[in-house]
This record gives C-alpha cells, sequence and structure tokens, in this order.
C-alpha cells in the first residue's frame, strides 16, 4: 500500500468517525451553554452573528397562536467547524 492511499484511507476513516460522532452523539445546547462551551463566544456574539452559525428552533403553529423555542445549536458540529478553520472569516 503506497503513501498516498494510505492517507486517503485515514482522511475517510477519520471523516466517517466524524460524520457518527455528530448524527448520534450530537448534543444540542442553548445559547448561554454554547458561550459556557466554547469560551470566544459572547450572549451579544450570539445575538448579533448568530444566524451565521448552525442552528434550529422549533415553530408550533396552534389555531391562530405560534410558539417557539428559543435557539439550540449543534455543539459537536460547531466544534468540529473551527477545528476545520470554517468560521475563521465569516462574511455578512
Amino acid at each position: 500500500m503506497d503513501k498516498e492511499l494510505r492517507a486517503e484511507i485515514v482522511r475517510e476513516v477519520r471523516r466517517a468517525m466524524a460524520d457518527a460522532f455528530e448524527l448520534y452523539q450530537e448534543r444540542w445546547v442553548d445559547g448561554r451553554e454554547l458561550c459556557k462551551e466554547i469560551g470566544c463566544f459572547s450572549t451579544d456574539w450570539l445575538r448579533r452573528y448568530g444566524y451565521t452559525l448552525p442552528r434550529e428552533q422549533i415553530i408550533v403553529n396552534e389555531n391562530d397562536t405560534t410558539h417557539k423555542t428559543g435557539w439550540c445549536y449543534p455543539l459537536h458540529r460547531i466544534q468540529r467547524m473551527m477545528r476545520e478553520g470554517n468560521l475563521k472569516n465569516i462574511i455578512i
């Protein structure tokens, strides 16, 4: 096995493991918890730029009333994005 093939196999295994980790063990946290886990985020930063991060909000429409949860963020996915440098230069 040559070095290129070995390196490609290692990359694929790492990617598959990361995907599985994010899929099955993802931890969804609110903004306060995200700020505790990742120190460079502040609640003010999330208020201004949180929409640039992956996040989800549950909206329930019941008759004429709409109920919304707060935003929740996938912690492991955001940590991976930081590790890979995907959050170094956010353009708005």
